[in-house]
């Protein structure tokens, strides 16, 4: 009789849980993708692709693109291309990336979508621009707009996507475009015109860090992701998407508002190591390293890590340097920073550091895919609907063909549902809970679920 009564309450939880299912309003997330070289018939392609697994008009949809298509048309052409085949009016955010990976594959050439459509779920974007002379600004410009439009929102759970214009070289007169400046009285002229290049033509550092902590002041109750526009590693020109706008130096966010769970998770593959230094003179602006332990930086760097004089130069920069970068304190917390460019005796970071004891971290292969098994197993247990990733471009050159391995993690995870992973130069999540996370080589990532509720 017992074992009865046990299989009828079994029954009849089954039909509930049944009944729930049918009530919950469905969600559609679908992916475009095309490897075409045209960027009109790309545009067209990357599209197409996506709208066809819809019922109905998205409601939002992330485009990404490598950088080829300048060359082979245009991006005015390529966005031309989307929105013939885009229904008017769909809010459209994203950018130029370094490669990316979705449940199809990975690709350092081509571009890719998401297209979602569910009813329960509010939608704005906004943007910013002259992100590089004003940070503070282009972050207030763009959250007003979205503020705006999600004013009156029943929804209680909040995200934000942003995507922000990376680091661009300066052209130095008569040596063209250099991650490594070796002529004393050249670096010293790059050093003079550094800070106003950023205010006259732009160039230098992203400043995403700047912009993604003052997006946190408009929004402290926001999930949110941050990723950059970047090229093809040259550093030499990236775009962002807002729209049918066709942006540079600026910043474009999608912000939701929705009944679904939205669950944000950074994680790193780098190791602490033993080798440590004190920062002890640094640019105004924060953004140039000019002494270490007294002594100018280069040289010093050079001498803790036992390498030789020549062992940094344009050809062997970006192998070396970019896998050891340098714990650094920034208010309460401590953010791997990569020092990807060197001027003589200084070394120019990314984001801002601070003066004060800091230590080289190392990072490997094996490293870098347990970071992302952690990432993953942080949503064990939930089913996802979609999820986006915005991860170090590093990355994908350190792997190289084991990046597969990865894809590999995820189609475990997602299984059939849809998710996206984009190269960048700059990445980092924000929750109420966890905090801010912004770090070079690392995953971060945002994941769409139905409420349990």
């Amino acid at each position: 009789m017992d074992a009865l009564l046990e299989e009828e309450d079994v029954s009849a939880t089954e039909e509930s849980s049944s009944a729930v299912d049918k009530e919950r309003p469905h969600v559609e997330a679908a992916l475009g993708l095309t490897e075409k070289w045209d960027a009109r018939e790309a545009g067209r392609e990357v599209a197409e692709t996506a709208l066809q697994q819809l019922s109905g008009k998205p409601d939002f949809f992330l485009l990404f693109s490598t950088i080829h298509y300048e060359n082979h048309g245009g991006f005015e052409e390529f966005l031309n291309g989307v929105w013939e085949v885009l229904p008017e009016g769909t809010p459209l955010v994203g950018g130029t990336v370094a490669g990316f990976m979705n449940n199809h594959g990975v690709f350092v050439q081509g571009a890719t979508a998401l297209a979602v459509s569910y009813p329960h779920m509010d939608v704005a974007i906004g943007y910013g621009r002259n992100t590089k002379r004003n940070p503070k600004k282009a972050a207030k410009q763009c959250a007003e707009m979205i503020k705006k439009e999600l004013v009156n929102s029943p929804y209680k759970n909040n995200f934000l996507l942003n995507f922000v214009s990376s680091a661009e070289l300066m052209k130095i007169p008569g040596q063209g475009y250099k991650k490594v400046i070796d002529s004393g009285f050249m670096s010293k002229f790059v050093t003079l015109v550094f800070g106003l290049s950023q205010y006259l033509i732009q160039k230098g550092p992203g400043r995403e860090d700047e912009i993604f902590e003052e997006l946190i002041h408009y929004f402290p109750s926001h999930n949110m992701i941050l990723g950059t526009s970047v090229d093809d590693y040259k550093g030499r020109n990236n775009y962002i998407f807002n729209n049918n706008f066709l942006l540079k130096n600026s910043l474009s966010s999608l912000g939701l508002q929705t009944n679904l769970d939205v669950t944000v998770k950074s994680t790193h593959g780098m190791n602490k190591t033993n080798v440590e230094f004190n920062i002890t003179k640094i640019s105004k602006d924060g953004h140039i390293i000019k002494e270490i332990n007294n002594k100018p930086a280069v040289p010093e760097l050079l001498r803790i890590l036992e390498w030789p004089e020549d062992f940094l130069n344009e050809k062997t920069m970006f192998f070396r340097m970019l896998y050891y970068p340098i714990s650094v304190k920034r208010g309460n917390r401590q953010i791997p920073v990569v020092m990807p460019f060197i001027l003589k005796d200084s070394i120019v970071t990314p984001c801002v550091v601070e003066k004060g004891k800091v230590s080289i971290l190392t990072v490997s292969g094996i490293n870098l895919l347990d970071a992302l098994q952690k990432n993953i197993e942080y949503f064990d247990g939930t089913i996802p609907e979609f999820g986006f990733f915005s991860t170090c471009g590093t990355i994908l050159q350190t792997l190289g063909n084991k990046i597969n391995l990865i894809r590999m993690k995820l189609l475990e995870y997602f299984k059939d549902k849809p998710f996206i992973m984009v190269f960048c130069a700059g990445e980092g999540t924000y929750s109420p809970t966890q905090g801010i996370n912004y770090a070079n080589m690392s995953y971060n990532t945002v994941i769409f679920r139905q409420n349990k509720k």
